[in-house]
């Protein structure tokens, strides 16, 4: 009797026990989320760059007997670089441009309307500049203080006007710009600046296309204003990781 009890409690218990088991394969589970892409911090904080001015479309100190406010405007490019040292508030900087063409503008002189000479334009300057933001798109403004020289020549292109042109100018220039980080290190830079001119400009006009004998001699000191619409489309290069 003690061994049909044994085997009846042992069956019951095997029941109660299979009645608790929950079969794998009927359980239903959600489907997991998988994330649609990692999340990437865009690094734009280095302490260095350096730029070369693709192009540039600017206003240059008054040429010859030229009105206030008239001074010639023109284009050029890959003739400028740009080195800047950054930090987390401000970046400061160094550049330097060059001109160097032929050109025709409107002199507007006495028996003169139009001349055409040799072109030169150096400028070199320093400043600062201060970033809005600090994403990838970036607006900044800024001012740079600088020293430019500037020359024409007319010998050889002219049958009117035979002169030489040559003019110093002290330079105060604010700006404002922008620059679109295309990978963490290249960027695309953008600035417009207007120009407050201290100038020295002495003129030698020769009586004939041989540039020979005393020529007649004009000096002028006077403030001049012009506007660069597009001072410089920059292409630049970062490096040195300020937080590494």
């Amino acid at each position: 009797m003690r061994y049909i009890l044994l085997v009846v409690l042992l069956c019951s218990t095997a029941d109660q026990l299979l009645a608790q088991v929950t079969r794998i394969d009927t359980v239903n589970y959600p489907n997991p989320t998988i994330p649609k892409r990692k999340q990437y911090n865009f690094n734009t904080d280095y302490w260095y760059t350096v730029a070369v001015r693709a192009y540039a479309y600017e206003q240059f100190p008054q040429l010859l007997d030229q009105p206030s406010g008239q001074s010639a405007s023109l284009g050029s490019a890959f003739n400028g670089i740009l080195f800047k040292i950054n930090d987390n508030q401000v970046a400061y900087r160094l550049q330097a441009a060059h001109f160097n063409n032929e050109i025709t503008f409107d002199n507007e002189c006495d028996g003169c309307a139009e001349v055409t000479g040799k072109f030169q334009n150096t400028a070199i300057k320093v400043g600062a500049e201060k970033s809005v933001n600090y994403s990838r798109f970036q607006p900044y403004f800024g001012g740079d203080l600088g020293f430019m020289m500037q020359t024409l020549n007319t010998k050889g292109y002219d049958a009117n006007v035979f002169a030489e042109d040559n003019k110093n100018a002290l330079l105060f220039s604010p700006f404002i710009g922008a620059k679109f980080y295309v990978v963490s290190r290249v960027a695309i830079g953008i600035e417009a600046n207007f120009n407050i001119a201290y100038t020295y400009q002495k003129i030698n006009a020769y009586a004939d296309n041989t540039f020979t004998g005393e020529p007649e001699q004009t000096k002028r000191h006077r403030w001049e204003y012009f506007f660069s619409p597009v001072a410089a489309v920059t292409l630049q290069y970062n490096f040195g990781l300020i937080n590494q």
